[in-house]
């Protein structure tokens, strides 16, 4: 059976790349084969700053003071703005900045009494049958039987978006296949107005979700032999309100697939 993976040169897949192609195809495929990928955004940073932040603050012996949390996150925030090379509206980077530091003061008296997580940032190796390339990523937050995946947000979620649910899920799969149990999953959203945890309940339809995008990569990879011939078999969806926040990936696709 031939490797459609390496006929392309995937080396594996995440949970990015495969909401990508449950989106649209066409998006997945610009960015496992193409490689084509969007610039960054003050609220990208936003979330960076905040996620970086709450791995500080529940690091053992940690003893950051709500203040102290706070500086930590605008300053995390100013440097990754600094260092970007991209340019940003003032007015977006200020607001940005603001939600941070609002996000934190909310999230603070909640995630401080949370217990010292086993790996933050940890590492995932996801092996899926039939698929011959490995998801990787990284989970938020793992505990011994529980994991954790933050999300900053301009407004409450009255619920785990499905995209989230998918990530989650994701990387409670190569939980259960490196310790042998399901752990519990949680979506944990930072806003402005307050903090908002929801666990994953209905996990088998998001395992089966996480199964079926995967082989539906590799079958459209399957069907063809070199990227020509992979990109007569696409026809974009620019309906799509993704596309609309995705310059670099319109451009490409129209010149790849066309109009």
């Amino acid at each position: 059976m031939t490797d459609p993976f390496a006929r392309f040169g995937v080396e594996h897949l995440s949970a990015t790349s495969m909401l990508q192609f449950r989106s649209d195809p066409a998006l997945g495929v610009l960015y496992l084969v193409f490689k084509v990928r969007e610039a960054g955004s003050p609220a990208m940073h936003r979330g960076s700053a905040l996620d970086h932040t709450i791995g500080q603050m529940l690091e053992a012996g940690a003893t950051l003071d709500q203040a102290g949390a706070r500086e930590m996150a605008t300053a995390h925030y100013d440097d990754l703005i600094e260092n970007t090379d991209e340019k940003y509206r003032p007015s977006d980077i200020k607001r940005e900045r603001g939600v941070v530091s609002r996000c934190l003061d909310e999230c603070y008296p909640i995630v401080s009494g949370w217990d010292t997580p086993a790996a933050y940032q940890h590492p995932i190796r996801l092996s899926l049958q039939g698929i011959e390339v490995p998801v990787i990523g990284f989970i938020d937050l793992r505990y011994p039987d529980a994991v954790r995946e933050l999300k900053s947000s301009g407004k409450p979620r009255p619920g785990i978006v499905d995209d989230h649910a998918f990530q989650v899920a994701t990387y409670a799969m190569a939980i259960r296949q490196e310790s042998g149990g399901w752990p519990q999953a949680f979506v944990d959203y930072l806003t402005p107005s307050g903090m908002k945890s929801y666990q994953l309940m209905n996990g088998k339809r998001w395992v089966q979700e996480v199964v079926d995008t995967a082989a539906g990569i590799r079958a459209l990879l399957e069907q063809a032999e070199d990227k020509d011939a992979l990109c007569e078999l696409i026809t974009p969806d620019y309906n799509h309100w993704l596309w609309r926040y995705r310059p670099n990936s319109l451009a490409a696709a129209k010149e790849l697939f066309g109009e």
